[in-house]
């Protein structure tokens, strides 16, 4: 069920050309606020369900104001004249204050400046789509006798949806302000709130500790010269030497030298491995089958390659810092441009040695040492922006590869955060199989167009 297909068709053309007369706003912008309002709204409220609290608060404001669809067909009649539709958003203002306290503003900021309209319309937008949003979602509560964790539940099942929905262009602003990056990125599976465990009560007689100490041994009267009992300082002596015993023989026995050996090759599953380089192939290196026999693959967007590395040059950062990279490297080329002080912001390149799983945003070991050298470069020169594009093959569906691009985009931009870089220098974007840089024909093309570019915003 693509619900969010389902609001928008509910906040038709009729429904937007009424809401823009009682706004003041021309039509076209404000269709373009509702089809952003409605996913920026379900998103928020996707990360307010994924705890326990914030689903039991969201299932609460639901049941409490009998929130269960009936809303829908009122929708004409809130929209007949201002006053109706005063009764409408101060219901739609008290929701967004219980259930998206912090990003009211945030929200109506966001979509005033995507859409073009006034931050006040922006505002009462969001007003009048929460209780229609929210009536949806209690609908689907009664229809299913849905509990928090399955209310929960239903709307996780809409995070796909919720990529495809996204007006382009809007893809990083509205992850970035609901903070839900992460929550898209993981992988789908049930949500499952812990449930607190009584404490048993005992049904032992209490004990009475008065009287057991009472008939406790004193040991300590014991005699340490009586022939009748052993010395006290005895057994621990007995005892410690035994330790020392067992602690000799290992130091004597132990193979020392097996703590200085260690694998010289890591083995990896190299079909289950796919690339995201942009980069020419080299299988000159390893002349055999694995990688150039189709059969043996099932997947065909998975292959196995290693860009082989280049001298390391060892190059100047600003403020004293160093860093080497491989010559000719995405990361070297990226230094030299920065230092080149006649070029200009606008130019793109392909990140190098970016390989993912096979139909996952999961990077391959090692493969995030390329995205931490770009962190320190971008740390080492605090003015520059980027925008990451992310991009596949023609494999597959269309709309899978373009949600399959953009959060392996997110996955990159997330790591740099992780490093120091602010996100707000960062923008993303995913375009699935368009703008195809080599011919789909080949797996070496394919290879090609699985990638990321990075193009340099401000230099």
């Amino acid at each position: 069920m693509n619900l969010l297909a389902e609001l928008k068709e509910t906040l038709n053309t009729n429904v937007t050309s009424k809401v823009a007369t009682l706004l003041g706003e021309k039509e076209d912008k404000t269709k373009v606020a509702i089809e952003s309002l409605i996913p920026t709204i379900l998103g928020g409220l996707m990360k307010r369900a994924s705890n326990e609290s914030g689903a039991a608060t969201l299932m609460n404001v639901i049941q409490k104001g009998n929130h269960d669809g009936s809303i829908v067909e009122q929708i004409s009649h809130f929209l007949s004249s201002k006053d109706n539709l005063t009764n409408l958003t101060t219901s739609g203002h008290s929701i967004v204050s219980m259930l998206l306290p912090d990003k009211k503003s945030s929200i109506a900021n966001l979509i005033s400046g995507f859409a073009g309209v006034r931050n006040s319309s922006a505002t009462t937008l969001l007003a009048i789509i929460s209780p229609i949003i929210l009536g949806r979602l209690g609908s689907e509560v009664k229809k299913q006798s849905l509990s928090k964790e399955g209310l929960a539940n239903f709307l996780m099942t809409q995070k796909d949806y919720l990529l495809d929905e996204i007006p382009e262009g809007l893809e990083h602003k509205l992850v970035d302000t609901l903070g839900i990056g992460s929550l898209l990125n993981q992988e789908s599976r049930s949500v499952n709130f812990p449930t607190a465990t009584p404490i048993k009560s005992s049904s032992s007689p209490v004990k009475n500790y008065e009287e057991e100490e009472r008939n406790r041994p004193n040991y300590d009267d014991l005699d340490s010269n009586s022939s009748s009992g052993m010395p006290k300082w005895l057994l621990p002596a007995i005892l410690g030497a035994v330790t020392l015993g067992i602690i000799g023989y290992f130091l004597f026995t132990f193979d020392w030298n097996s703590l200085n050996q260690s694998s010289s090759e890591e083995p990896t599953d190299s079909l289950n491995t796919e690339q995201v380089t942009g980069v020419k192939i080299d299988t000159t290196a390893n002349p055999t089958k694995a990688v150039t026999d189709s059969t043996k693959i099932k997947d065909s967007t998975a292959v196995a390659t290693t860009l082989p590395a280049g001298k390391m040059i060892g190059m100047n950062l600003p403020g004293g810092s160093k860093i080497d990279l491989p010559d000719g490297s995405f990361n070297f080329q990226f230094v030299k441009y920065l230092q080149d002080s006649t070029s200009r912001a606008g130019k793109s390149l392909v990140f190098d040695n970016l390989n993912f799983e096979a139909n996952t945003t999961t990077l391959v070991p090692g493969a995030d040492k390329t995205v931490i050298d770009l962190a320190k470069i971008m740390n080492a020169y605090p003015k520059v922006q980027i925008k990451l594009v992310g991009y596949t093959d023609n494999q597959g569906d269309t709309t899978a590869n373009k949600r399959l691009s953009l959060k392996r985009a997110i996955t990159v931009r997330d790591i740099l955060m992780t490093q120091g870089v602010n996100q707000i220098r960062i923008d993303f974007q995913g375009k699935g199989p368009f703008n195809p840089i080599a011919s789909n024909g080949t797996a070496e093309g394919r290879a090609m167009n699985r990638r990321i570019e990075m193009k340099v915003v401000r230099k």
